[in-house]
């Protein structure tokens, strides 16, 4: 009898949620939202039909071999969590997956704020409706008051409202000019989801957030393809959307935080980042700026890389190149880009650097 009881206390207490080993006082996890320039393997997942990064030569620097990444190797949220001594954050919908004690990454190629813009990618609301099925998981696992303190701690990154603005521009193209009104309320929408989802994160204990602003999507090869007689330079509107957007953003945040008691949060100027490495490639390292390392079309501006059945090309050396295909940078862009984000000057990442922001509130 005493045998039996003790095979039944040791098994109760194995699935406890109290048993759960306590995590340290500076651990800090890292939650990752966004599209695909923070896509780590989500889109393979994804059941549609030519998604994922899941062929050549995509991953062929680093990982040697296609890696789920939308480039030759790592992105930022790869490089930030080995600043922060983390494993690479694997895709929350990765099969076998049952720890988050280290935080997960929810980013999906194709992403929107808005959910009607192109219902069929994993977008924001559905990575946010995933976060929450993840809380519950995480609850089970550490027991409510863990769970709750590795939130509170937690860092939650944001990469996303481009693809918004570029669906916009590719569902108007030679199309009359959009009015200021539309593109207002359009911009309106989005802010006003995005900020739904900033509370909702907040609303389970989140309190420091991450955003990298919407980069320089006028001058994306992929942009610059669309527009035919546009020779080489940005195209003007969807810049003004995304510059409208950013300054959008950083007054939400403002307001959120005289709102909401402990919410502390990090801009990371993207567009200026990425533009000054357009205009000025070779003071970075780069040979080409302005086109594409693989695909095809102007400016190798045509999602064709790594396409089975296409008969796309491929550079020599990605890191010569900042872009390494039609809207994606090369692992070299990333580790620069990565880097200014976690530590970066006050004139690029902002109130607190993400280095900053990891550090906050911790023993």
């Amino acid at each position: 009898m005493s045998s039996a009881f003790a095979i039944f206390m040791l098994t109760f207490l194995s699935l406890s949620p109290s048993s759960s080993v306590a995590l340290p006082d500076n651990h800090v996890a890292f939650f990752i939202f966004g599209d695909s320039l923070y896509d780590v393997g989500m889109t393979l997942y994804n059941n549609v039909s030519g998604a994922g990064a899941d062929s050549w030569p995509y991953g062929e620097t680093y990982f040697k071999r296609p890696a789920g990444r939308y480039s030759d190797g790592r992105l930022i949220p790869d490089f930030i969590a080995e600043y922060a001594q983390l494993p690479f954050l694997p895709p929350y919908l990765q099969p076998g997956l049952s720890n988050y004690t280290n935080g997960v990454n929810f980013a999906s190629a194709g992403a929107c704020v808005l959910v009607e813009t192109r219902p069929q990618t994993i977008n924001l609301k559905m990575q946010v409706d995933y976060f929450l099925q993840m809380v519950e998981k995480l609850k089970k696992q550490l027991g409510d008051a863990e769970a709750g303190s590795l939130l509170s701690k937690a860092v939650y990154m944001f990469s996303i409202g481009g693809n918004d603005y570029v669906s916009l521009v590719e569902a108007n193209l030679n199309k009359p000019a959009l009015s200021a009104s539309y593109k207002s309320r359009y911009m309106g929408m989005v802010l006003g989801n995005l900020t739904a989802h900033f509370r909702t994160i907040y609303g389970q204990g989140g309190r420091k957030f991450a955003i990298q602003n919407v980069g320089p999507i006028g001058c994306m090869p992929a942009t610059k393809a669309l527009y035919s007689g546009n020779v080489g330079n940005c195209v003007k509107e969807p810049q003004l959307l995304a510059k409208m957007h950013n300054a959008g953003v950083q007054e939400i945040l403002k307001k959120l935080q005289s709102q909401l008691s402990g919410f502390e949060y990090s801009i990371f100027d993207y567009y200026a980042s990425c533009a000054n490495r357009i205009i000025y490639n070779n003071r970075y390292g780069f040979k080409e700026s302005k086109i594409a390392c693989c695909g095809t079309g102007p400016y190798d501006g045509f999602f064709t890389c790594g396409k089975k059945g296409t008969d796309f090309k491929v550079c020599g050396d990605p890191s010569d190149y900042l872009w390494f295909d039609a809207g994606h940078h090369s692992e070299k862009a990333n580790r620069q880009l990565a880097q200014l984000f976690w530590e970066g000057p006050s004139s690029i990442v902002a109130p607190l650097s993400l280095k900053d922001l990891y550090h906050k509130h911790m023993p």
